[in-house]
């Protein structure tokens, strides 16, 4: 009797073990999972974002200053015209009146880039006649930009210039003007780039994404933006032996992926950076990737 009823026992103490260890197992497997990452010194940059077209340093289009036929063009599309010299002569026929063709001249001198007439064609002081561009040594970027974003903007600020044409290089230029007022129209003002084009890869009519380069520290400490909770006061979770605890930040440049944490953390501490939405104040999680402020997996 003695015997069974130790055996018994030892069926039944196995029994709540086996519950026990399976309950915890359960449990386990319903801890929220997150990404982590820790907060390291590096570089934040603020940006703004425009968008635009390239044209050449100095740029006109050309009139004629009389009506008539053209009756000849002596500077096609990609030649070379310095200031003053004809582009193409246009002639006054009015029956009874013996006129020479006259020249139409360059303003400027450029590469011709566009002819919008042909021989024959009549023309008046309203019609365009030729696009010349200077764009050997530097070429300008201008773009709208927002009145909220306008007073960020001052002469010199530092500029990224892109291009699908060259995907693999991006072109540096300079802020050289912005416009002191607004159109009452689409209420934006207009910034001026100017770019290096010695190599004469930048060609007028190319459209291209400016980044303008507002702000930037280097070596502060900082954490992606994806890490923090911005409503309110800023908070992130740490991680501290698998549990996570709620921690008020004080925050300083926000820059496109990055912000500067002013204070609340220290080098080395491991922030929640994907998941912490499903985490609790106090609340044991589960790590399952490690990366760094610049979204490399940390080892």
């Amino acid at each position: 009797m003695k015997k069974s009823r130790k055996l018994i026992f030892l069926l039944l103490a196995t029994f709540i073990l086996q519950c026990a260890k399976k309950e915890e197992k359960k449990k386990s497997e319903f801890l929220p999972t997150v990404e982590v990452t820790s907060v390291k010194k590096t570089k934040v940059i603020r940006t703004l974002k425009l968008f635009g077209s390239i044209t050449g340093e100095e740029q006109v289009m050309v009139f004629s200053k009389i009506t008539g036929r053209v009756t000849e063009i002596t500077k096609p599309e990609g030649s070379v015209v310095q200031e003053g010299e004809a582009i193409v002569y246009v002639l006054n026929d009015i029956p009874g009146m013996d006129y020479k063709p006259g020249p139409v001249p360059s303003p400027i001198s450029g590469i011709v880039g566009k002819i919008y007439v042909e021989v024959g064609q009549m023309v008046s002081p309203q019609t365009p006649i030729a696009n010349v561009a200077n764009y050997a040594r530097r070429v300008k970027v201008k773009a709208p930009i927002s009145d909220q974003d306008l007073r960020w903007v001052k002469k010199n600020t530092r500029a990224e210039i892109s291009l699908t044409a060259y995907p693999d290089q991006t072109f540096t230029g300079k802020v050289t003007n912005v416009s002191p007022i607004l159109d009452p129209i689409s209420r934006t003002a207009t910034v001026e780039v100017t770019i290096p084009n010695q190599e004469k890869k930048l060609l007028p009519g190319m459209a291209c994404d400016i980044k303008l380069v507002l702000e930037e520290k280097e070596d502060v400490p900082a954490l992606p933006i994806s890490a923090v909770f911005t409503e309110g006061k800023p908070r992130v979770f740490v991680v501290e032996n698998e549990t996570a605890y709620l921690r008020e930040v004080e925050i300083g440049l926000i820059g496109e992926e990055l912000m500067e944490i002013v204070s609340g953390l220290k080098i080395g501490d491991q922030v929640i950076t994907i998941g912490k939405e499903r985490v609790k104040d106090g609340g044991r999680i589960r790590v399952v990737s490690r990366t760094s402020p610049q979204g490399e997996e940390e080892r």
